[in-house]
């Protein structure tokens, strides 16, 4: 469905709002071609000298937030392609996370500020921003070389306690020695004498390093994704909410392994293990998806589009996920009621591998005869290359995708009763 003309002005306006923002950073940082030019020979081969214009320091700024933000991954052990967690391994890397910080691809998987309200959305805040682009484009400062900064460690434990039940893989996995990345789908039997009701499930990898998302759902039984696992997003248990599995179900996990350059050439293996949390059957509403489903959408660089779903009754929506979408589209996301209300829900930016579920800070309640609409403008898959000063690629025209997202609702004034939870 093509976009109307109004609806595509909002959406490019909101995309050159956007793009706004990003010349606004670029130009915080005092970004320009000289310095990609300085950076990259002082990278490769040391020789360049880069002045020092930075007022922050690895030390004194720029170590926290990466602590706070980004050890969950990039830390010795963890899946990213390097650690950031001393100067001596950050500021190497210095010009491309200034590259990906402007063209909006770290952190990844974030919902825009301002359009919908997102828990736990892990977006850097623009201090956060300031003071790591200034520190990447102006000659990475330490800070006093007297100063000791703690040690920061791989993390890999429950993020919510011990789980109710835990599962291991029933066998190992091979990641070969000429392979880069692989999937694998193994079915774990719950040993699940009566139904549950669960309010969260999650993965404690066998070896973080190589483990790079998975999705976890329950076998014969309606397709409902029970948890989208990736490194660095805990789950998200909403109170009073739960999604039903039946007795003696088999649990289906679909694992991602990928290694980092550090590894090619070397066999890993990983078993990891799925955990299960149980909620009370009397405080919990069921929790079922909705499909909100496009034909078709274009993919090819600039063009807008637009679809409609109509709910069909009364719900409360506590999270949404994209279960399948094109890379590099900006997606926008709002409830229009049968009066007119348009109450916004999301807008975020769909990356390579980056397929999260984004739970709401709060339950929307949408009422009967409802549409969720969609819109969406096809992104620059060469951003990161343009914030490197590199070449474009040449255009194309790629064949219509499908969109499909999922509303995780409950039903409004809905309680599972006692006999559903038997059967």
């Amino acid at each position: 469905m093509t976009m109307d003309n109004e609806a595509r002005n909002e959406m490019l306006a909101a995309t050159a709002t956007t793009s706004r923002m990003r010349r606004s950073v670029l130009r915080r940082a005092g970004f320009a071609i000289a310095v990609i030019t300085a950076c990259a020979l002082f990278v490769q081969h040391g020789e360049a000298h880069k002045p020092i214009t930075s007022k922050y320091t690895y030390n004194d700024d720029v170590f926290p937030i990466f602590k706070e933000r980004c050890a969950s991954c990039h830390v010795p052990g963890g899946i990213a392609p390097m650690s950031l967690m001393t100067y001596e391994e950050a500021f190497p890397w210095a010009e491309s996370i200034r590259a990906e910080l402007v063209a909006a691809h770290m952190p990844p998987a974030t919902a825009d500020d301002g359009f919908g309200e997102v828990a736990h959305a892990r977006a850097l805040t623009p201090k956060e921003v300031d003071v790591i682009l200034t520190w990447a484009s102006g000659g990475n400062p330490r800070g006093s070389l007297d100063q000791k900064l703690p040690t920061i460690e791989l993390k890999n434990d429950w993020a919510l306690g011990k789980p109710d039940v835990a599962l291991p893989l029933p066998e190992e996995f091979t990641l070969a020695a000429d392979k880069m990345e692989d999937s694998h789908e193994f079915v774990v039997p719950t040993g699940l004498a009566e139904a549950k009701w669960v309010r969260a499930v999650d993965l404690l990898p066998g070896n973080p390093a190589i483990v790079r998302s998975a999705v976890m759902f329950a076998k014969n039984a309606p397709e409902e994704i029970l948890a989208r696992w990736q490194p660095g997003q805990d789950p998200e248990p909403t109170p009073g909410a739960a999604f039903h599995l039946p007795a003696h179900a088999d649990l289906v996990v679909r694992v991602r392994y990928k290694k980092t350059w550090s590894y090619e050439g070397k066999e890993l293996k990983d078993r990891s293990t799925a955990g299960l949390y149980f909620a009370k059957p009397a405080d919990t509403h069921e929790l079922t998806s909705l499909p909100v489903a496009s034909n078709e959408v274009p993919t090819t660089k600039g063009q807008s589009f637009a679809f409609t779903s109509t709910i069909d009754r009364d719900v409360q929506a506590l999270a949404l996920s994209p279960d399948q979408v094109p890379d590099n589209l900006t997606v926008q996301v709002e409830a229009v009621s049968p009066d007119g209300t348009r109450t916004p829900i999301i807008r975020f930016a769909t990356r390579p591998e980056w397929k999260r579920r984004y739970w709401f800070a709060k339950p929307l309640t949408i009422r009967k005869g409802s549409k969720i609409e969609v819109k969406g403008v096809v992104g620059d898959p060469d951003l990161v290359a343009a914030a490197f000063g590199g070449p474009v690629s040449p255009e194309k025209t790629a064949a219509p995708a499908k969109v499909t997202l999922a509303l995780d609702v409950v039903a409004a004034q809905e309680r599972p009763t006692a006999d559903r939870i038997r059967n």
